[in-house]
């Protein structure tokens, strides 16, 4: 281990940008993103006039975009905790979950040991908005509402809601504490305590809608500008923000293959102790003595340090003496050092500037490019008389270098003088083109999810938005990062398309689905005449492992057909003797057996398999109780057979088999040769009686069609090769099943470790095919999901047909009759499979199809509003405060109307604890929110209330009104 650390991935929430990528365009553009504030908006936050006619007042601030909102359901909190929680708590648990998503690790896999090293600002909300409130605090209890506001919990409340197991320490040295915290997130990756890191901070000042008063050499702005090192600077000006980076030990990253944003070298913190001239004003000794030590442990000479992200605050004292500090440490080796600092595009974020400044350091590291010092007028004399090493930039340029590495320094000093300083290496830089990608364009499985159908809706919408601003994005890049690098949730939607704009498209129509928690998938084998020409070719170009299938068994069929079977499986031609019946059942079993195996290649694990007539073959090879090879020589010799039998034809009648026997009467020579739904019947025999039941069925207005049959199968015209082809099939080893079949003779479920017993091929052979039967079987596993395994749609067709499978998810895998299609066909329907909770190896599934993981779009969070409005002012003599729990009577009360009465009293106790509307009397309390802490409260106001102590162990496994109920009466 090196002791490099690297930064793998990043979230944030910036004055004027939602996100990290549009933080970094501002940056770039030189863009400033403090608000300047009308009367009008300063009056409606509650601002009073005579503040606002102080000349003094300066009407500016960074502002986030609706702190207020916060989606509480997707962590697991209440309405109530959420309104009463710190904004800062809940928009860094925010940012913790997207940090994670972009660092590739919000996957369903656990997180394992991820520390969380954190802090935030002063908490406003919970002094003017939840602490003003005595009731509201006495209702929710005031060691709950203190764990949501006091910020000792801060870090350990997003290692609990995402089940982090590594540190969680809440760091507080005021301006400072972001970039402390990643000074000692990188130490415990060193240590070994953490394999992955969370660190930044949170600065939400309430109301943001307001400024401040102006002092003269105060640290504030007179003009509501912020210009660091700027010979006009004044001051700085407060501004909110939320940011994360996610850190790993450099081995580790590259292992992974993640991108590397940039390396952390070394880093140091101190503290001035006394040697200034005051608690709050910055030391030049301390500041000189953290960069020396920070750039001896990084082992970087400061000569070599290309850009420079400062703590810039401009105000005349503190440029003054961050730059003869930085002067005095950087002067040796004298090679010009480009300076700058954030503050001047988003104000002053208080605990969260100095991850501000590194995420701004790490992507100008990871972009090559040097950002300017956002509305610079006249740069400070000691940037222009030569006499420092530093210079300014008024726009951006390229970062060039002469080969050595391209290096950053990021300081930030907190009030009260604890100094910490990064430094900062290259690391990857931005995506190029993978030279491993397969040429042209290719189809891709695109796949999002939510934990609501209306968040699943937001993904799409958002992906398709940043697919069309971004078109150069690899497709491939686009799929691999959401199938491998993002956690799957209940609602879904997938779409397959062979480029960004047809994604796109597709993004914006798609249908969600919320997929079942074990689905029982069952994998159907379709029989002959679903065969068309080429019907491997796109599986047979894009798949190794479906290739090597396929060769294998032509290998094995050639010299058995007389023909190379990719002559008819690859080919796009149509082939003169694709018809015949020996050729077609062979090369259809051998076309859906590899299929079938790259299902399985590709983690999808079947309940059971349902083979129509020839399919069932692929099926007993699939389940194991057939090897492949005997399977084709066995189906090679039933087609022959078959083929030599009496010619004959078949014909679908759409009409159930009670219905047809009518019909029948008279035409002693047909048979039922299939049921395939309950009005789908199937009839076989010589094509005289056939006419004459054709007929007979237009007369009665019953629908028929004929199809491209020559031989009556399933029929009594078949028994004398059903008898030669028993013989030929007993030969063959039976093998214990690794998988269940329900048979189509008889639709009985054969479960696994067992083998079909002697002469069932050949009832096979002769006897109906009972699909219906086997279905109907299929519809009774739990959540069934159905596959037609092979070309065409007949069988989930038929499936959608029976009134019990009209439910049921039915997916053809091949529906279309284009050799070109099928690859694409395949993936859509795994994209199906997928989103009815069917588990896929995404890995096995991309093969060498390539990709690589890219920055997408984050979780939609819901925008739901938590916010409480800031309390009045107390009058001299306060008015009773409301409790908004139901009142306590000093003597235990009796519920009007009873136990149903009392059920009642208890729901609306209920809502008002946990802030959730839709409390009936069979919710579950921990099911909605509720926890141990909150469920103890609600039972000290049922004994205050009612005069009973309920054990709390009584309702730790159902906690329900109506529970409580039964034991308030007992």
């Amino acid at each position: 281990m090196n002791g490099d650390i690297a930064i793998v991935g990043m979230a944030g929430r910036f004055p004027g940008a939602a996100d990290v990528w549009q933080y970094w365009s501002n940056l770039a553009a030189g863009r400033i993103t403090i608000s300047s504030l009308t009367r009008s908006e300063l009056l409606a936050a509650g601002v009073p006039a005579d503040r606002l006619d102080d000349p003094a007042y300066v009407p500016a601030r960074g502002m986030l975009a609706d702190p207020e909102l916060f989606d509480a359901a997707f962590f697991g909190i209440t309405p109530r905790e959420a309104e009463t929680t710190d904004p800062q708590h809940r928009l860094l648990m925010q940012t913790a979950w997207t940090a994670l998503e972009s660092a590739g690790l919000a996957t369903d896999a656990p997180f394992g040991r991820v520390g969380v090293f954190a802090g935030a600002g002063f908490n406003y909300y919970g002094l003017h908005h939840v602490f003003a409130r005595p009731g509201l605090v006495d209702a929710q209890g005031l060691l709950s509402v203190v764990l949501g506001n006091e910020k000792d919990h801060l870090a350990a409340k997003i290692a609990y809601r995402l089940g982090l197991g590594g540190p969680a320490v809440t760091v507080q040295t005021a301006c400072s504490t972001s970039l402390v915290a990643v000074h000692l997130a990188a130490q415990s990756l060193r240590a070994g305590d953490s394999d992955v890191a969370l660190a930044g901070g949170a600065c939400v000042a309430v109301p943001q809608h307001s400024g401040y008063l102006y002092e003269t050499k105060g640290i504030m702005s007179a003009d509501g500008t912020c210009r660091p090192f700027d010979a006009t600077a004044e001051g700085t000006v407060p501004g909110n923000g939320v940011a994360l980076v996610v850190l790993k030990r450099v081995e580790d990253a590259r292992r992974d293959g993640d991108t590397v944003y940039a390396v952390i070298k070394g880093s140091a913190v101190n503290n001035d102790g006394s040697l200034k001239v005051g608690y709050t004003a910055p030391g030049v000794a301390g500041q000189i003595d953290v960069l020396t030590r920070a750039y001896a442990a990084a082992g970087v000479d400061p000569a070599t340090v290309g850009y420079l992200e400062a703590h810039g605050t401009a105000t005349e004292v503190g440029d003054a003496i961050e730059l003869s500090a930085l002067t005095e440490v950087f002067t040796r080796g004298a090679r010009p050092c480009s300076l700058g600092s954030v503050k001047a595009n988003v104000g002053h974020l208080d605990a969260a500037a100095g991850v501000a400044g590194l995420i701004k350091a790490a992507l100008a590291l990871h972009f090559r490019q040097i950002p300017p010092l956002a509305g610079l007028k006249q740069a400070r004399p000691e940037l222009l008389d030569g006499s420092t090493p530093f210079t300014v930039d008024a726009v951006a340029r390229p970062w060039d270098t002469d080969g050595t590495p391209r290096r950053a320094g990021v300081s930030a000093f907190g009030l009260g003088g604890t100094n910490v300083h990064v430094v900062l290496e290259e690391g990857d830089g931005p995506v190029a083109p993978d030279p491993t990608a397969p040429p042209g364009e290719r189809t891709e499985l695109v796949v999002l999810s939510g934990r609501t159908p209306e968040a699943v809706r937001a993904a799409a919408d958002q992906l398709g938005e940043h697919l069309r601003q971004h078109p150069d994005l690899p497709l491939a890049d686009v799929a691999r990062t959401l199938q491998s690098y993002r956690r799957h949730f209940p609602h879904r939607l997938a779409v397959a398309a062979p480029d960004l704009a047809g994604t796109a498209a597709r993004l914006g129509r798609a249908p969600g689905r919320a997929a079942a928690r074990r689905p029982s998938v069952v994998l159907l084998f379709p029989g002959q005449g679903a065969e068309f020409p080429g019907m491997s070719r796109g599986l047979y170009d894009r798949y190794p492992s479906f290739r090597a299938d396929l060769d294998r068994g032509a290998r094995l069929l050639t010299p058995v057909l007389g023909l190379d079977p990719r002559e008819v499986l690859v080919d796009e031609d149509p082939h003169d003797v694709a018809h015949r019946t020996d050729v077609t059942q062979p090369v259809l079993a051998l076309h859906e057996l590899a299929l079938g195996q790259l299902l399985l290649s590709w983690g999808i694990r079947p309940a059971a398999l349902v083979g129509h007539s020839v399919g069932e073959f692929a099926a007993a090879a699939l389940a194991g109780e057939l090897a492949g090879d005997d399977m084709l020589r066995l189906v090679a010799v039933r087609g022959r057979l078959m083929q030599d039998a009496p010619e004959g034809g078949m014909l679908a009648v759409l009409t159930s088999p009670p219905s047809l026997t009518p019909h029948l009467a008279g035409l002693d020579e047909l048979d039922v040769a299939a049921r395939n739904a309950p009005d789908l019947t199937v009839v076989a025999g010589p094509v005289a009686q056939l006419d004459a039941l054709r007929e007979r069925l237009t007369g009665a207005g019953v629908h028929w069609r004929t199809l491209p049959a020559r031989r009556a199968y399933h029929s009594r015209m078949m028994a004398d090769a059903a008898r030669r082809f028993g013989v030929e099939a007993d030969r063959v080893d039976r093998l214990p099943r690794a998988l269940a079949v329900i048979s189509s003779v008889d639709g009985a479920l054969l479960g696994k470790g067992l083998s079909r017993p002697a002469g069932y091929w050949a009832t096979q052979l002769r006897s109906p095919v009972g699909y219906h039967d086997a279905l109907l079987t299929a519809f009774g596993l739990p959540d069934p999901v159905l596959v037609e395994v092979g070309p065409g749609s007949a069988l989930t067709g038929a499936a959608r047909q029976t009134p019990q499978g009209r439910s049921v998810p039915a997916y053809a895998l091949q529906p279309r009759a284009t050799a070109r299609a099928d690859a694409g066909d395949v993936l859509a329907g795994v994209g199906a499979l997928w989103t009815a909770g069917v588990g896929v190896d995404w890995p096995a599934l991309r093969g060498d199809a390539g990709g690589r993981r890219v920055a997408l779009p984050g979780y939609p969070f819901a925008p739901t509003r938590h916010w409480l409005d800031a309390a009045p002012p107390v009058p001299d003599v306060p008015p009773p405060v409301p409790d908004i729990a139901p009142s306590v009577p000093d003597v235990p009360a009796s519920p009007a109307g009873g136990e149903d009465g009392l059920v009642g009293e208890l729901v609306a106790l209920w809502t008002a604890l946990l802030g959730v509307p839709e409390i009936g009397p069979d919710t579950n309390f921990f099911a909605v929110g509720g926890d141990s802490l909150l469920l103890i409260r609600m039972i000290g106001q049922v004994r205050r209330r009612y005069g009973v102590r309920v054990p709390i162990d009584t309702l730790t496994a159902d906690a329900t009104p109506r529970v409580l109920a039964g034991l308030v009466t007992a």
